[in-house]
């Protein structure tokens, strides 16, 4: 495995989405940019969460593939998110519950908690593709930017993006979460939704969230 990049940050992820059951089987895929920014190393397709290992992993290049398995078939859309957003270290894609029940009913998950500040005012639903294509791997990466870090393929599942893998997983967890309240409370009523300047008054708020690192 190339020395430039360390498996741990990757490997750690695979093990907290398995150990969170957010997914089940096989179903769905991360990756994480190389530390050379030549590629990025993926899962690998068709193998349990449960039994991915260090040596699972595979590396994509320019199309060019490196490892002893075959890569997930999302390979084309974690390589068109690296490509358009240099930005980008970590994608995670899941057919987490919640926000697959919203992505089959067309609706996008809104901002009905503060938690979705972090991500986007809004993550919207994108059009129902094949798996794997080039048609669906463009679609996800002209959605995605800075200020909207994931979005939901209609009838299909979630994208997350991050600055690392661990923060692609927690943006991914952020939208599951809210997905799941949006979802009950519409049993109720229609939610109540925070409008952008609420969510911006919460991401200066979270600018001093937390330890400051020790001096």
């Amino acid at each position: 495995m190339d020395g430039s990049f360390s498996v741990s940050g990757l490997i750690s992820v695979v093990q907290q989405i398995f150990q969170s059951q957010i997914t089940f089987g096989t179903s769905g895929n991360v990756s994480e940019r190389d530390d050379d920014r030549d590629g990025f190393w993926i899962t690998p397709s068709g193998v349990s969460w449960r039994d991915i290992a260090d040596e699972s992993l595979v590396k994509i290049t320019a199309g060019a593939v490196t490892g002893n398995l075959r890569p997930s078939t999302e390979w084309r859309a974690h390589q068109a998110l690296y490509e358009r957003h240099p930005w980008i270290g970590g994608v995670v894609h899941l057919h987490s519950p919640y926000a697959t029940i919203l992505s089959v009913v067309g609706s996008p998950v809104k901002a009905v908690h503060y938690q979705m500040a972090r991500v986007a005012d809004e993550v919207p639903v994108l059009p129902y593709t094949t798996f794997g294509t080039n048609e669906l791997a463009q679609s996800v990466a002209q959605a995605l930017s800075p200020q909207v870090r994931a979005a939901l393929v209609a009838n299909h599942g979630l994208f997350a993006v991050g600055d690392s893998v661990q923060s692609a997983w927690t943006a991914a967890r952020e939208v599951e979460w809210t997905a799941m309240i949006q979802y009950h409370a519409m049993l109720i009523a229609a939610p109540a939704v925070l409008s952008p300047g609420q969510l911006q008054a919460v991401r200066d708020a979270m600018a001093h969230y937390g330890q400051a690192p020790t001096p």
